[in-house]
Parts: C-alpha cells; structure tokens; sequence
C-alpha cells in the first residue's frame, strides 16, 4: 500500500517531467520562430541583384509629336517592343482573365501554390508526361527576372526561392503589374500593352474581354495560341518609324527620358517633317546631276527654340549616300554662314552700319601669309558694313576680324553654343567658316538675331515642369542656365535689318528671287571653299531654319553655290510655315535713320552724288559730315592706293595727311628663296603710303635703295636671312623686317 510520502513524490516527478516538456516545447517554438525570422530576413534583405537590374532595364517608350500623333514606339534590346503600363490603367477584367489562366489562388499564396504542386506532380506522373505545371504568377516572374534555359529540379527550387523573395518584399498589386508588363507574347512583344497593340492594334483599354482570354492563353505556348492564328479580330500593328534622326537625337541626350519613361511628348511637328522631307528628297533628286546627293534640314521656332523638324538626310534608308549619318549633328565648314556672328561682334565693338571696310587686296599673318578672295574674284574698294555683311563679301571679313582679335571672336562663339570649336585651332579664315560646325549650333546661333540677342538652346523634349516658361519669363531670369543675353538688344535688330535688306544684298548676289518672301525675312548662306558644303540659313521673326546639302563622302558639288538650292528650301518652308502674313523685324532703339554718302559712310553733303538712309547712333561721334566728295571731285583715303590703280577710276587717292606705312608685305613675314628660279626675277615689291611729300627714300638693311614718286613702290631682291626695309618720306619714316629661307 502507497504511503502519503511516496505520492507525494510521484507527484513531484510527474511535475518535473511536464516543466522539461514544456521547456523543450518552448525551446523548440522559439527556435522555429527564430529560424521563421532569419528565414525571412533572408527572403526580404539578401542581395537581389537581378531584381535591381529587371527594374533598371530599358521600357518601349511612346514618342509623340507637339499635336499628339505617334512618331515611333521604341524598341529595345533585339527588337523588342515592351511598353510599360501601370496596373490602375489596366482594366480588371484583362486582370483577372490573367489570374483565372495561370494562377487561380495568385491572392491567396505566398508565391508558392502547393496543392498545385502535388496535383501537378501526380497527374504528370499518372500520364508519363508534362501534361500540367504549377508555376505560380509570382515564379514566372521570378524566371522572368532571372531566366534559365536549362529546366531541371534545382532551378525549380531556385525559382521557388526567388518567388518567396519576391512576396516578401513587393506587394501582389505590384509582382501582377510588373507581371503584366513583362510576360513574352512571341513576335517580339514583351508585356500585356505591346502584345495588344501588336496582335490587336489597339490600347489595352480598349480589348474586349474575348480577346484578352485570347491573350492571356497565348503566353502559355506563343506559337501554338498566336493570336494571328486563333483570334477573329486580330490586326497587325505596323510601327510608325517616323524622324528617326531626330528620335535618335533625343535618345542620345544627358539624362534622356528615352527607355525611362513610357510616355514622351516632343516638340517636332509631324505634317511638317513629312512635308520638309518630301521637299529635301526631292532636290536632291533634282541635283543628281550636280553630284549633290544628301542634304539636311532643321527647323525651329524662333522665339521659344522648339525644334518643329528635323530631317538628318534626303532618305535614312539610302546605304549609298550614307543615309543614316546625320547631317544636322555633323561639322562641316559652313563658309560665310558664319559672317553674321563675326559682324554682331563688330558692331559691339565701335563699328556702325555705315561704317566704311577695306575690299581691297590684303595680305594677312606673318609666319604663314593668309590671301583672301572675293567669292567673284573681284574688289569693290571701300565698302560699308551693311553691304559687306549682306553681300557676303570676303575681304573685309577677314579685316575686321584681325581687328577685332580672333580670341575674342571665339569667345562670343562659345557664348553662342558653338562647341564644336573648342576642339579646332582657327587663324582669320574662321570669318569665312573655314572651321568646322554643325547646321544645329548654326541654326541655334541664327535664330539669336530675331530673339532680341537672347540665346536660347534648342529643345526637342517638352518638360511640363519648366519648357513651357514663356520668352518673356525667360528673358526676366537673366540669370538661368539656359539663356543668355549674347548680343544687345540694337545689336541683333541692327543685323536683321541688314539681312533683310535686298537693296544691300544686291551687290554680291543681285535681286535674286531666291530670297524674296511675301513676309519679312532674312537670309545667310555659305559655301565651303572647296564646293563640298553649302548652307543657308533663313529667318522670320517666327521660324529659324538651317540647310545643308553637299556629300557625306566629301565630294564637291558641281556649279553651285550656297545661294541656290538650299536658300530656296529655307526660303519655300518659311512660305509654307507664314503663308503670305509676318510680323516686321523690331526697329533698333536709340538710333535714328539719317541720310549717308553711299561711298564714305559719312553725313552726306551737298557735293555726295548718290546717298542712302542708315540708322546711325543718337551721338556726335557719328555725325561727321563727308570729306571724300568735294567740288573739285573724289578723294579716296590713302589705304585705297593699290586698289585705285587696278582700272581706271574718277577721282585721286589723297594719300597726303595719312600716317606714313609699309602696305605691303606686313612686318614680320617669312618668304622663301626658289633656287630654280633666276635671281633676278625673285624680287618682293615693297608699297608705302601716306606721308607729306611727294617722294620716299627705301633703305635695306640701313643702306639706301631706291627712291619712287608716288605711289610709293620698290622691288627689293630676295637674299636668305633678315632684311629690314625702311621708308623715309619728308620727316616721317617706317620699319618692318623680313625673313627670307
């Protein structure tokens, strides 16, 4: 019989038996919780680097034009068209035909369905063969994500690994939206909205309920379930591929919405484009026989510096004439396009419009003599500004650019958003162009005049945010990183004036009708000294457009210059733009129109036989009267010596009064002694002007050479080393030294 003692014994042991159970029961718990909470630590914070990747991948974007219509869906890597839409946009019944086709418990698993695993696994076994599959939405994904070519158990176990990671860090409204926007469709679609624009030609909004079924099963065998072949209402789709220089352009640009953004709107104007290339391709036809086989084209809107068109060649798909380089973005040497920046630059710098320039036979620089020429192979003496610039003349556009300074010429350049220089080494030949720019920095630079002297860059992308700041919000924040007051204000008036002056321009180029519009405008064109480039470049107050024609080969044009064929294009798509109504040019402020010597530049006299209207600075500095025309007939400055004696012209050249100086050659050049040549015929003629008397002594080397009435002229023999030539006239003498190889 138990005593009381040893119950209560088995009492005590029955109750430390139960405290080791519960302890273990508790460890146990504890430790599954623990292992649960790495688990999942694991699943929401290991490295997921191919998910950071999927979600950085490039999107098809849709690109637009300024009125909505569709330029070019983008493709991706091989081809693919995979636009990206966001779950909200997606109407829930393509949603759910989705989940009902692949994935009937997507809302009730965690990545991880498996009942259908087991069901799977019995019904392929029972019938020898694959004949069901338990990929859940969410492991689709995950082979999306991280794809596989091989199938075997262990990237079933890897699949089902990244589906946990996926559930435990992105919510099911996401895994279906990125879902939906990634499954493949076969026929290079990617993502529920390219495969209905593909099969379909419609939106996703706009998919019947059939016909998302359609879609839905088709993603379990493409090629078996191909819409094409299944579906009544199926409709190819037929990507635009319009502007694809320009689609390029934007593309390539710094932070580029282009593969980022699904949707964006540009600034191009389709019906324009189209009618720009059609008008390019047909030229250039018509110049075939010329040896002009590619052009470019680009248009802007003036004031706000939106590009409207942008056609890069006559025809991208032409492997011939290389097709697919873009003209607009390519440099070539644009001639005297460049002329106008040079003459804004001068009248900012003490020159007026009837400022008179020498065309005049010139040498320039010392170690390598630069000759220019007039494109006629003429000189046309003294010139003023207005009619040199819209003349084109050579000449004074390298002698007012010596002397303004070439330095500080390229400085206003890169103001003006020429880059392109900045890798090139130019001497005075870039007053003629002879470095090598873009038609874009061109264009972008030209359409300054009309804006007032604001530059403003070309945009192609509009940015809701900040594009749309008017001109005048613009020019109130002097301050912004896009613009910049270039020129003043007078300054560009002042030069679309003189552009737009066919009285002035009829020197070098006549009364062409090339340039004639029914509305205000103004022209600049330009031809590359070996005929390979010509350009033009036109302006209204409205529209800015740059051209370009030539040979992406280099070869030269035929028997064209570049006040032809491309100021004709600029000149017929500002009329197709305008129609026959324009605003005027704005009036320079601070100067008034009074009447000039044609000749001198002067305040006419009583004694000046032809006179003109110029707009001249309010100021007694300019209102000097002229001295060239007297009773007793012309009197040209001393500088014009050389240039008078070419043929025979009225008047006399007072070279009296003038500062003694060594015309030519210019101190400081180097000449080169031709040992094949007689000594005798190598002699360097020597020119002085000015001074008070009216004979001048020449020394060589400190010993006396010659003496000459006027004009003053020696020719002193050539003889290897230095040699200093002197000029003495009355009491007034010159210098400069030479170096002979």
């Amino acid at each position: 019989m138990l005593q009381f003692g040893d119950l209560i014994k088995d009492f005590e042991q029955m109750n430390k038996a139960k405290q080791r159970f519960f302890k273990k029961r508790a460890v146990f718990t504890c430790s599954i919780f623990t292992l649960s909470a790495l688990f999942f630590l694991v699943l929401r914070f290991s490295p997921y680097h191919a998910l950071s990747d999927f979600n950085k991948r490039p999107v098809s974007t849709r690109i637009y034009d300024c009125q909505g219509k569709l330029i070019q869906i983008t493709a991706v890597e091989n081809g693919i068209r995979r636009e990206f839409i966001p779950l909200s946009e997606i109407p829930p019944f393509v949603q759910e035909a989705f989940i009902e086709s692949e994935d009937k418990k997507f809302y009730s698993h965690h990545g991880i369905d498996f009942a259908a695993i087991l069901r799977a696994f019995f019904q392929n076994a029972s019938e020898g063969r694959t004949v069901s599959g338990a990929s859940t939405i969410t492991m689709q994904l995950a082979r999306i994500i991280k794809p596989n070519t091989k199938r075997s158990f262990f990237t079933k176990i890897t699949e089902a690994f990244d589906a946990l990671r996926l559930e435990s860090r992105l919510s099911k409204s996401r895994i279906l939206e990125l879902y939906l926007n990634s499954v493949p469709f076969g026929f290079n679609a990617e993502g529920i909205a390219s495969a209905a624009r593909t099969f379909y030609s419609k939106s996703v909004k706009e998919l019947s309920k059939d016909e998302s079924i359609c879609l839905a099963v088709s993603v379990r065998r493409p090629s078996l379930y191909n819409p094409f072949k299944v579906s009544p209402t199926a409709k190819k789709f037929s990507y635009p591929f319009e502007a694809p220089h320009f689609v390029r352009y934007i593309t390539n640009l710094p932070d580029s919405p282009v593969g980022k953004k699904a949707e964006v709107h540009t600034s191009l104007y389709l019906d324009l484009q189209n009618a720009v290339e059609d008008m390019l391709s047909r030229s250039v036809a018509e110049q075939a026989k010329n040896r002009l086989s590619n052009g470019a084209v680009l248009v802007c809107d003036t004031q706000t510096g939106e590009i409207l068109s942008w056609v890069g060649s006559s025809d991208f798909f032409d492997e011939e004439h290389k097709g697919q380089i873009d003209g607009i973005l390519s440099a070539r040497q644009p001639g005297s396009s460049m002329k106008p920046f040079l003459y804004a630059l001068a009248l900012e710098n003490g020159f007026s419009p009837s400022s008179v320039l020498p065309d005049i036979p010139m040498e320039f620089g010392f170690e390598s003599l630069y000759v220019p020429q007039n494109f006629n192979n003429r000189f046309n003496g003294p010139v003023r500004l207005r009619v040199a610039l819209a003349s084109s003349l050579n000449i004074p556009a390298v002698w007012l650019l010596n002397e303004i300074g070439i330095e500080k010429y390229q400085k206003k350049l890169f103001e003006l958003g020429f880059n392109s220089l900045k890798e090139q080494e130019a001497g005075l030949s870039l007053a003629l162009g002879g470095a090598e720019v873009s038609i874009f920095e061109l264009t972008q630079a030209f359409s300054v005049f009309a804006r007032d002297g604001l530059f403003l860059p070309l945009r192609a992308i509009d940015d809701f945010d900040s594009a749309q700041t008017s001109i005048k919000e613009k020019k109130e924040s002097p301050n912004s990183e896009e613009t910049a007051q270039v020129f003043d204000v007078n300054t560009a008036r002042l030069i679309c004036d003189i552009l737009s002056d066919k009285d002035a321009r009829a020197l070098g180029f006549g009364y062409n009708q090339t340039f004639q519009t029914p509305f205000p405008s103004m022209f600049k064109t330009g031809t590359a000294n070996q005929y390979q480039n010509i350009t033009a470049l036109g302006a209204s107050p409205r529209y800015t457009v740059g051209v370009w024609m030539g040979n992406f080969s280099g070869e030269t044009v035929i028997g064209k210059t570049g006040s032809s064929i491309p100021a004709k294009i600029a000149r017929d798509i500002l009329v197709m733009l305008q129609g026959n109504k324009g605003e005027d040019f704005k009036k320079p402020a601070q100067f008034k129109k009074v009447r000039i010597c044609s000749l001198s530049g002067k305040i006419a006299c009583e004694n000046c036989p032809d006179t003109v209207k110029e707009y001249l600075p309010i100021g007694e500095k300019y209102q000097e009267k002229c001295d060239w025309h007297t009773k007793g007939g012309t009197s040209y400055p001393a500088e014009y010596a050389t240039w008078f004696r070419l043929k025979n012209r009225s008047g006399i050249v007072d070279d009296k009064g003038s500062p003694l100086k060594i015309i030519s050659p210019r101190n400081g050049s180097t000449f080169y002694y031709d040992e094949s040549i007689r000594p005798d015929l190598q002699k360097l003629v020597v020119e002085a002007s000015g001074g008070s008397e009216e004979t001048a002594r020449f020394f060589v080397n400190g010993r006396f050479f010659c003496e000459s009435r006027r004009p003053f002229l020696a020719q002193v023999p050539l003889k290897r080393g230095k040699q200093k030539i002197s000029v003495q006239c009355g009491e007034e003498s010159t210098e400069i030294e030479i170096t002979v190889k």
